[in-house]
């Protein structure tokens, strides 16, 4: 049995590479995904409740699109 690669050796990097921070540009994404995750979790959240009132609304007639104006 032979080894075609040579074993990974990380002693060149020293202990500050190897548990470096993350980019600037990943922490950006990262926080932009959870943005978004948790504006879409809140739409679907909240738009049952906000189509139930506007039904509720429009059967007492108050219906909002009788007061737009065209």
């Amino acid at each position: 049995m032979t080894n075609f690669e040579k074993p990974l050796d990380l002693s060149h990097l020293g202990l500050t590479a190897v548990h470096a921070l993350p980019s600037a540009a990943t922490i950006k994404t990262t926080v932009l995904s959870a943005m978004l995750i948790a504006y879409g979790l809140g739409l679907a959240a909240l738009y049952p409740l906000v189509q139930t009132s506007a039904a509720k609304s429009a059967a007492e007639g108050n219906d909002p699109a009788l007061f737009v104006v065209s």
